[in-house]
């Protein structure tokens, strides 16, 4: 398939495939199972085709994902889980946010604000968790705003290299991504465990 063919729908939709892209992030920290990386990392890879410009799209994920970390953290800060349980939706997102928190375990200090984002599920584990320790407003937004920014550029990074090694469709460089995005992460979240089980061994 010629690269212009599978990318006539993005560059139709112009501008709006950057918004929709941040949109997609943002939900993702509540909603982990919305598949915002593969918009992230096909934006790379259409980057390096030229469909789309680089830089809207390193902005679109960078802001989308800053937006999402902040509205998590306020919603467990200021304690309105509340407003998710008056629907069923709502309910489940709760509980699943809840299930993730169980998962991570301790709560995370504030080195895991960078790491845990690039592991399935971490970022929403511990934009929470930081909301309920209740972190402070200044340390917080100002590493949940260099996480996102690495986040975003390694995200597109990946799109961008694996298109340019692999010569695929976007589509098919941006799943080829996510499986060496899920590998980087599977390690990371590796060495965590690691180090936690090495840390309670030491106390």
């Amino acid at each position: 398939m010629q690269p212009g063919l599978d990318t006539a729908w993005v560059e139709s939709l112009g501008g709006w495939f950057h918004l929709l892209t941040a949109v997609l992030v943002a939900v993702d920290a509540p909603v982990p199972p919305v598949p915002s990386e593969l918009f992230v990392i096909g934006s790379g890879a259409m980057s390096q085709l030229g469909s789309v410009a680089l830089l809207p799209s390193l902005l679109a994920a960078w802001l989308g994902c800053w937006a999402g970390d902040i509205g998590l953290y306020a919603l467990f800060r200021f304690q309105l889980t509340g407003l998710l349980d008056r629907a069923s939706w709502g309910q489940r997102i709760h509980r699943g946010i809840l299930r993730l928190l169980d998962k991570a375990g301790p709560a995370p200090g504030y080195a895991s604000l960078f790491v845990l984002r690039f592991v399935s599920g971490g970022r929403t584990a511990s934009m929470a968790a930081a909301g309920i320790a209740g972190i402070p407003w200044g340390p917080f937004l100002a590493l949940s705003g260099i996480g996102s920014a690495v986040w975003s550029v390694y995200m597109v990074g990946l799109g961008w290299f694996t298109g340019s090694a692999t010569g695929l469709p976007f589509w098919a460089s941006a799943v080829v991504g996510m499986g060496l995005g899920t590998l980087a992460g599977l390690i990371i979240a590796g060495i965590v465990a690691i180090r936690r089980r090495s840390g309670r061994g030491d106390g």
